[in-house]
């Protein structure tokens, strides 16, 4: 990351960031960061990551931008990508209070596209007839 010449750093990564409370299972798990969010968020902090697209949870979530592990507009941008495939888990997932948008549930299958220009990067995510969920964009800061 510290080395990159490119304009926009995005990264990908299956297992979340953030760490999601149950909402219909005898064990209970409160809200908070995975292990892997309370490694690595520090490291897209420290190197101005754009965008950060995570999935595992299958289900699609818009969680702003955080920064420091709170919502901060200067931090990257949380996306979870979506459902894609046969395996769903309707209502399994408490909303995070840093959720700003969550597909209707329960959920579809959807996909997301990705539009990059010298001066922004916009995510769309869509259901499978084309229904726009959600656009999101982020304006050049370099």
């Amino acid at each position: 990351m510290a080395k990159t010449t490119k304009k926009w750093k995005i990264v990908l990564m299956h297992k979340d960031p953030l760490q999601y409370g149950f909402a219909n299972r005898p064990q209970p798990r409160e809200e908070g960061f995975s292990p892997e969010g309370r490694l690595w968020m520090p490291l897209f902090d420290q190197y101005g990551v754009d965008a950060v697209l995570s999935a595992h949870l299958h289900t699609y979530r818009d969680r702003g931008h955080i920064r420091n592990f709170q919502r901060d507009e200067s931090g990257p941008l949380y996306l979870i990508t979506g459902v894609a495939g046969n395996v769903q888990y309707p209502g399994l997932w408490k909303q995070h209070s840093l959720d700003k948008y969550v597909a209707p549930q329960p959920e579809t299958d959807n996909y997301m596209t990705l539009e990059a220009t010298d001066d922004s990067l916009t995510f769309r995510s869509f259901l499978p007839d084309g229904q726009l969920l959600e656009e999101k964009s982020i304006s050049s800061h370099k």
